[in-house]
């Protein structure tokens, strides 16, 4: 197998205290120290598989996600991340990163990673309102945020992530915006700010459509998100994807990497890889990722190599979500055509609703597309 020499990796701790009652990511609660001992010996085992398998690549990020990683002790993670440092040719400045959720993590813990290689933390906020936080389902406090944002600085960390949400049930203008002004005050690196989307099949689903539950208007929450894009600007944080927002020089290296559509591999239970223009996902159910892994076995659920199209459909996607967008002649490179010649109808639309810009040299989202995004990527996928 050969891939891009220079690739992320992925992995997936799928370990929770509880489930939060909107999410859709692959997670469960458990407090089961022999399955998350046996977890931990299976992702070291798939580790060690790929170690042999892919020789040609450097790892320029490791992120751990979740999940929860941080459920996990901190010499568990600490053998997870060495296991990746002896199998894999990493790179001398690769980003390494770990979620964290407050109320999971402590000093020891924090220093243990941040002894262990990790160089960035991604905090799981979401809001720094109580009463919102209890409302969706979090088990933490605004006081815990604080805390666990304090342990990172005082373990060394000077690239911290916090994730915030907007758009939440109950939460006003004004709370949000407190909310924001004292985010401001902390001045993470990084900060990643995303709508509350609610999935079929989640707890909040249920809610939102019985009724136990409201949620703002799209207008509401356009006014929110562009009121926190002003308030970051006109704070030194650059909106460089349309959730994500850096200080110089301190971009997601990780999330670049599937925004560009670039290479990946993903270990663990549900993972998913991107290599040599073919996606991977291996099992999600526990004990047969265990089960394979034990037997020296890829957990590999299922395998496909992706059409031209729809290649080029979720390049321009991807890319899109930059904000500097999609290069044309980088897209002429790749696919060995001009972007116009198999998207022109869409690209036309675009335009003429002001939702998309041509620069000459590339395509971009307008201040308009930014907020109706999805809108625009969907004309790409008929």
């Amino acid at each position: 197998m050969s891939i891009n020499k220079k690739i992320g990796l992925y992995i997936h701790i799928p370990f929770c205290l509880s489930k939060c009652p909107y999410c859709d990511f692959f997670s469960i609660v458990s407090h089961d120290d022999e399955l998350k001992e046996r977890y931990v010996s299976a992702l070291i085992n798939e580790i060690e598989i790929y170690g042999r398998k892919i020789k040609d690549m450097e790892l320029i990020s490791i992120y751990v996600g979740g999940g929860t990683p941080t459920v996990l002790e901190g010499e568990q993670l600490k053998e997870i991340l060495s296991s990746c440092f002896y199998n894999f040719s990493v790179a001398e400045k690769a980003e390494i990163t770990i979620e964290v959720n407050p109320g999971t993590i402590d000093g020891d813990k924090i220093k243990t990673i941040f002894r262990a290689g990790v160089n960035r933390i991604s905090i799981g906020g979401q809001s720094f309102n109580d009463r919102v936080l209890k409302k969706i389902g979090r088990i933490h406090s605004k006081e815990d945020i604080m805390k666990t944002y304090q342990l990172a600085r005082y373990a060394g960390f000077n690239n911290i992530n916090v994730d915030l949400m907007f758009g939440l049930p109950g939460l006003s203008k004004r709370e949000f915006e407190k909310t924001l002004k004292e985010l401001m005050m902390l001045r993470p690196e990084h900060i990643s700010l995303y709508a509350l989307t609610i999935e079929q099949g989640t707890p909040f689903y249920e809610f939102i459509e019985s009724g136990k539950a409201r949620l703002p208007s799209d207008d509401f929450c356009s006014k929110l998100f562009v009121s926190a894009i002003d308030l970051f600007s006109g704070n030194g944080y650059e909106h460089y994807e349309i959730s994500n927002f850096a200080l110089t020089g301190k971009r997601c290296i990780h999330n670049e990497l599937y925004w560009k559509n670039e290479s990946y591999l993903g270990i663990g239970a549900g993972a998913t890889s991107y290599l040599d223009n073919k996606r991977y996902q291996n099992y999600r159910d526990l004990n047969q990722y265990i089960n394979l892994l034990e037997s020296g076995i890829l957990p590999i659920r299922y395998q496909e190599i992706l059409p031209l199209k729809e290649r080029m459909a979720e390049t321009i996607i991807l890319k899109l979500r930059m904000m500097e967008g999609l290069n044309k002649d980088d897209f002429r490179k790749k696919f060995k055509v001009p972007v116009e010649k198999v998207f022109y109808t869409p690209l036309q639309t675009l335009q003429e609703q002001g939702l998309l810009a041509d620069n000459g040299s590339n395509y971009l989202l307008t201040k308009k597309g930014i907020l109706l995004a999805n809108n625009v990527f969907t004309e790409f996928l008929d």
